[in-house]
């Protein structure tokens, strides 16, 4: 044990440095998968890869959805849901190694028109394999297979959702942005046969795409409509309600922003963004005890290492001498 003693030295000096470079460790994460409406997923594979080393854990959810990984060590990992029926999800965590990290949400869309697909074993290989070439940045190959698909089934939108997206990632944005809004029409014109909650779901999401579409074009009026549109159809994507609560920030509508960054906290609760701008908003109102409410959960998940982190932890003094003198003058 003797020799050893040197190494665990440096090892407690440098853990920071060190152990972003080390896959293996302490680490546990830990979470639930939920499909488009909120309910639990079981028997989904959840893959956990460092993102520096490509090292990889793997493990499936329970029952109510629940999952954990252990033994992963500080660093960027992708997380990673898949099970049949539904398209994967993936979110990025940093994960620490000696604290507790925030438990993470995954949602998983389930496929529309699957039924006939899920009996065509070479069209289900085709689906897989065009998600694996977008998921590599292959767009041009996932376009010719995700078009073959879209031949043979019209009905099955999130294939158009995926071509938008395609043409999103290349640049092609009028393209992009034709895909999204056919998928949202002919929705609509399917909702007797969908159902109310996937027809929303389905509209809400290509909303979203061209709310994105028009960020890249700075045409800032027009993403903020469909990013309202988006959220009106169906509130449960918490990048388009933290989108949405960005423009209004940008416009000086406070209020609307808190709304959404309150939204995007409520569906992603481990996500830090929407506290750190709810600090801020809460700041720009003169609210100072709710800034500070904020800004203090942020520091509870937010990577210790960042910017934003040490921007926070500054701040927290300033507004608490406010509050003080706040209360002194009452």
């Amino acid at each position: 044990m003797r020799k050893f003693i040197p190494f665990v030295m440096i090892f407690l000096f440098a853990l920071g440095l060190f152990a972003q470079h080390t896959p293996r460790g302490k680490g546990r994460i830990q979470g639930v998968v939920l499909d488009q409406f909120g309910h639990p997923v079981e028997g989904v594979a959840i893959e956990a890869i460092h993102l520096e080393s490509g090292f990889k854990r793997a493990t499936k959810s329970g029952k109510e959805g629940k999952w954990a990984i252990l033994g992963l060590g500080t660093g960027e990992w992708r997380i990673t849901a898949r099970a049949k029926g539904y398209f994967p999800s993936s979110t990025t965590q940093f994960v620490h190694q000696l604290r507790r990290n925030p438990d993470i949400t995954l949602s998983l869309r389930k496929m529309s028109g699957l039924e006939a697909l899920l009996s065509d074993n070479k069209a289900m290989k085709n689906l897989r394999k065009g998600n694996k070439l977008f998921e590599e940045g292959k767009y041009k190959e996932a376009l010719t297979v995700f078009n073959k698909l879209i031949g043979k089934y019209p009905e099955m939108f999130e294939l158009r959702i995926n071509t938008g997206n395609i043409f999103y990632k290349t640049g092609d944005y009028q393209k992009a942005i034709q895909e999204f809004s056919l998928v949202a029409k002919q929705a609509e014109s399917q909702r007797a046969k969908l159902g109310d909650e996937v027809a929303d779901d389905i509209i809400a999401k290509a909303y979203a795409g061209v709310g994105n579409c028009y960020v890249k074009m700075k045409d800032l009026k027009k993403a903020k409509d469909y990013y309202e549109k988006s959220v009106n159809a169906y509130k449960n994507n918490a990048g388009v309600a933290f989108n949405l609560g960005e423009l209004c920030y940008a416009d000086g509508e406070m209020d609307r922003a808190i709304q959404m960054y309150l939204l995007a906290s409520k569906l992603k609760p481990e996500w830090d963004k929407p506290y750190y701008k709810l600090g801020y908003a809460y700041l720009g109102k003169a609210e100072m005890e709710k800034s500070l409410e904020y800004f203090k959960k942020f520091l509870t998940i937010a990577d210790e290492d960042s910017k934003e982190y040490k921007e926070v932890k500054g701040l927290i003094p300033d507004i608490e001498s406010m509050i003080k003198s706040s209360k002194k003058q009452k």
